[in-house]
Order: structure tokens, then sequence, then C-alpha cells
């Protein structure tokens, strides 16, 4: 029989080679996803350190390791187990962090499901504001140019922010209105100018004004008409959020806008009725 030594290293040495040929195959998978331009950016670029050794160090297994925590994250949210989520969703997205389903399932967690467990708005608005933030300090970062993580942060200015959906909406946007006041929210202002040029000079305070700038910013990464229509219906949605609430000077800007949009989606009548709608308050 093999001394104890030996019957130890001999698992140690197969689990070595086997990592080895992970690494090897991950290199070439790689490869592959680069030439058909699967990957949206370097696998390691902008990545934290800890995030990058995991992408290295595991190659293919992660998606395996990702796999059983969303079964698990499945679970949870049958159990109403929200809190556990945001844990969990948190490593899911230090393993596939170039997904940016990840991203917009964690965010939404936060200011959806997360938010609407606190009782004080003021609870409510951190994980909100958390939500706000992952979107755009982080899911953004690790994706760059991803269409959809545009449209959900624009989509939680124009619905959760902008709306009275949520009881606490008004305290959302009084707060918002004063981080645009301090300075704390940083904004592109070559996005702005264009905004401001080719719409129309918008109220910054205002939780729509960000809605049109994210589906703006995320226009020219759309790659398919879904996700075209999608960021254009952000933006003039927001338009007509601001026109409901008294802009009247917003209407000329909204059908031009939605004019544009039917010429390029001819086919999708619900445009083409927004388009009638505006034009008889004309």
């Amino acid at each position: 029989m093999a001394p104890v030594k030996t019957r130890l290293f001999i698992p140690v040495l197969a689990a070595a080679a086997l990592l080895a040929l992970a690494g090897a195959l991950n290199e070439r998978l790689l490869a592959l996803r680069a030439e058909r331009h699967l990957t949206q950016a370097p696998p390691t670029v902008n990545l934290p350190p800890a995030v990058a050794f995991t992408t290295v160090a595991l190659g293919g297994f992660r998606g395996i390791l990702a796999d059983v925590l969303w079964m698990r994250a499945g679970r949870l949210q049958e159990e109403g187990r929200t809190f556990e989520l945001v844990q969990l969703a948190d490593w899911i997205s230090k393993l596939q962090p170039r997904s940016a389903a990840v991203w917009s399932y964690h965010a939404w967690n936060m200011a959806y499901n997360v938010s609407a467990l606190m009782a004080a708005p003021a609870d409510k608005w951190r994980w909100v504001r958390n939500g706000i933030e992952l979107l755009r300090d982080e899911g953004m970062v690790y994706n760059p140019g991803s269409a959809r993580l545009h449209q959900e942060l624009a989509w939680l200015f124009l619905h959760k922010l902008g709306s009275d959906y949520d009881s606490a909406g008004g305290f959302y946007r009084e707060r918002w209105a004063a981080e645009i006041d301090s300075g704390a929210v940083p904004l592109d202002p070559d996005l702005v100018r264009k905004i401001e040029t080719e719409i129309a000079p918008l109220d910054w305070r205002t939780p729509q004004a960000h809605a049109v700038y994210w589906a703006m910013a995320g226009l020219p990464f759309a790659r398919t008409d879904f996700d075209d229509l999608a960021l254009r219906r952000t933006v003039y949605q927001a338009l007509l959020q601001r026109l409901a609430l008294g802009e009247r000077r917003l209407l000329g800007p909204a059908i031009a806008f939605v004019e544009d949009t039917c010429r390029r989606h001819a086919d999708v009548g619900s445009v083409q009725e927004v388009l009638r709608n505006l034009r008889a308050l004309e």
C-alpha cells in the first residue's frame, strides 16, 4: 500500500493539472468569443483584482458555479428571502461580471424588493439609490456598451423616481434634486449639450431628465431594433411625463422625437398612436 503522503499528493497533483487545463481551455474560449464579437470588453479589463483572479482561475467552471447560485437565487425569490438575495446576487456578479442580466437583476432587487420592505422613506431611498449606483458605477463599468443596462437605469429614473407608483416617490424626487444641487451627480457635459441641442433644455433636477440622459447615452450601443425602440420609448415617455406635469414647452420637442422614432420604426403601430395623440394637443 502506498505511503499516506503519496496518496495525498496524487489528488493535489491531479487538481493542479486540471486547473492548468481549464486555464488553457479558457484562453481558447475567450479568443473564440472575441472573434464572434460576443465579449463587450477584454475579460479582465476594469475588473477588481479579486474578480479578475476568479475569472482567470476558474475559467469555464465559473459558469457552472454561477448556474448553481442562480438556482439558489430562484428559490430565495420564491421564499421571499430578499436580503439573502442581495448577498447572493453580489456573489453571482463576481462570477459573471460581464453579464448585463446579473446587474439588472441585482439592481432591480435592491430598488424594488428590498426598498419595499423598509418603512421609512429615507431607508427606502437608500436602497433605491443603491440600485442606481450599482448600475451606473459597477454594471456599466464592467459592461461598456451595454444598451440593456442603459435602459434599466433610465427606467429606474422614469418609473421609480418619476412616477407615484411608489408611495415614497415624492421623497425620492426631493432627495435626487438635492443631490443635483450639491453637484454630487456626475454628468457628461458633451451628452448634456447634445440632448439640449437635439431635444430641448431640460430641468436636470428632475428624474425625467436623467431618464432621457441614460436612454440617449445608450442609443449608440443599440444593436437591435428592439433595443433602439426601447431606449427611444423611454426618451419620449419621459418627455410625456413632463408634459403631463405642465411643461407645455416640451410638446414640440416630444412630437419631433416621436416623428423620428416613427421613421425608424414605421411598422410599430403604438408609436404612430402616440404621435397622433401628441399632434392633437397642438
